[in-house]
């Protein structure tokens, strides 16, 4: 799947365009009774997890699929993927040998890669947001759970497309756009949701202003600062300015070395268990 996005990347460099969706599931079709374009089928499809068109299946697919895993069985289903942009002939019958091969349908299917790392999800919201193409995180059962409006909305403000679970949950569909720069307020005291608001602000095409809250760590600015971002603090340790993205002024972010260090918060669990049990030996 990761190379079937890479895949998809490079063929929106040559304007083609790729979207996969679930035509039907055993019995049950959930396809559209209409033609639909690319942008149309993703935003139907990424408003539930089935990624079907067809809203009113998908409670009927969760419990044809609930009752066939209880019976032992397994199910067949179709798998639709339509194509735009591709040169003349190409996927067609009349040269059949040539047409597009289906396995470049993984393309448009999202990615297991955020785990259980929140940081990393909401981070990546942000640099997605600006990007030239079509993005989808998916995480493990547990991060699946934790809200992600609180990232997702202010991103919005900067023109960002970004489609949740309907109970606000990844898997989280980024639908990169040109973003236009903003002056917002965060409701949310959050180092997480702040970076990802940096991060969309530096690929925006105007000047930026962000207030907090309450004074999160400042971690983010520290290390885009040193990369040759432009970002500066007001002295309340609240408003945050950034310059326009690096790329629009014709610079680019410079690379760093640099030396990480070890994350104690997982860490201090252990750690703090150890003191409260004498009797167990504690290693560095």
């Amino acid at each position: 799947m990761a190379l079937g996005n890479i895949a998809q990347q490079f063929l929106r460099q040559l304007d083609i365009d790729l979207v996969a969706y679930v035509a039907q599931v055993g019995p049950v079709e959930a396809d559209s009774e209409k033609p639909l374009d690319g942008s149309e089928i993703r935003q139907k499809i990424f408003q539930n997890d089935m990624h079907v068109i067809d809203q009113d299946k998908v409670e009927d697919l969760h419990q044809l699929i609930s009752e066939t895993k209880e019976k032992g069985d397994t199910l067949g289903g179709i798998i639709r993927l339509v194509a735009t942009g591709l040169p003349a002939g190409l996927g067609s019958y009349v040269s059949w040998d040539t047409k597009l091969d289906a396995r470049l349908a993984p393309a448009a299917v999202g990615v297991n890669a955020m785990g259980n790392s929140g940081t990393t999800n909401r981070l990546l919201l942000g640099i997605l947001a600006g990007s030239s193409f079509a993005s989808q995180l998916i995480g493990d059962a547990s991060l699946s759970k934790r809200p992600m409006k609180r990232v997702s909305q202010p991103l919005a403000k900067f023109g960002a497309e970004i489609a949740l679970s309907p109970a606000g949950t990844l898997p989280a569909t980024v639908i990169g756009q040109k973003l236009h720069g903003v002056e917002i307020q965060l409701e949310v005291a959050s180092a997480q949701v702040k970076s990802a608001v940096i991060f969309a602000a530096l690929e925006a095409g105007s000047p930026s202003t962000i207030i907090e809250k309450l004074p999160t760590r400042n971690h983010t600015e520290i290390m885009l600062r040193q990369f040759g971002a432009d970002i500066t603090t007001e002295a309340d340790n609240l408003t945050i300015h950034v310059q326009l993205g690096q790329e629009l002024l014709g610079q680019e972010l410079l690379g760093q070395e640099v030396e990480v260090p070890g994350d104690m918060s997982s860490a201090a669990f252990w750690l703090t268990a150890g003191r409260l049990r004498k009797s167990w030996p504690l290693m560095s």
